[in-house]
């Protein structure tokens, strides 16, 4: 079982010894540990990562810690309409592949949302991902749009009409579209991906 344990220490410059001495362990259980003899623990990984000033999962993923996270940009993930903490991204994308997939979205100030089983309709399914704009939340154009209707998520397609009102379409077509005032919707976002399940 590999881990990062002799990799970050050797960066430290600390023998398996003083490693040891910091951690308050004995030298064998610490060599059990960086061979992977003995299995890294969440708790094992946290004692061990503020020693060698890196993150339990640097740790328990070395080759995670080895790419470049510059080259990403993490989006969030919002459950049940509120935003998961900022240290904790549902997802990391290339900004290079960001930028062409999504060449207009302002600052890409994205999060992304799974389609929870109530929220699915004809527009989306359970288990999609959707990658939002929250940035996006007057229906400006055209689109899917994350709303907050009766205190629930839901997808909806708006359409902005020039008298400056929005079409809510349906997502059954047996019931006509409505038209509303854009103060009457609480948008969280609009969708620029969908990630569907297979």
């Amino acid at each position: 079982m590999n881990n990062g344990i002799k990799l970050f220490r050797e960066k430290a410059g600390l023998t398996k010894a003083e490693l040891s001495r910091r951690i308050g362990t004995t030298r064998q259980q610490m060599g059990k540990l960086e061979e992977g003899k003995r299995k890294l623990t969440t708790e094992w990984a946290q004692k061990i990562a503020a020693v060698l000033n890196c993150t339990a999962q640097d740790l328990m993923f070395p080759e995670m810690s080895r790419i470049d996270t510059k080259r990403f940009h993490n989006v969030f993930e919002i459950l049940n309409g509120k935003e998961a903490p900022a240290d904790s991204p549902g997802m990391a994308l290339e900004t290079e592949f960001l930028a062409r997939l999504l060449p207009s979205a302002r600052r890409h100030n994205l999060r992304f949302m799974m389609v929870e089983p109530s929220q699915s309709n004809a527009l989306v399914s359970k288990g999609d991902a959707l990658v939002i704009d929250i940035d996006d939340n007057k229906p400006s154009v055209p689109g899917l749009y994350a709303l907050e209707i009766a205190g629930v998520i839901q997808w909806r397609y708006l359409a902005p009409t020039t008298s400056g009102a929005v079409q809510v379409h349906s997502d059954n077509p047996n019931i006509a579209s409505e038209t509303v005032k854009p103060d009457d919707l609480t948008i969280i976002g609009r969708a620029r991906l969908r990630i569907s399940t297979l």
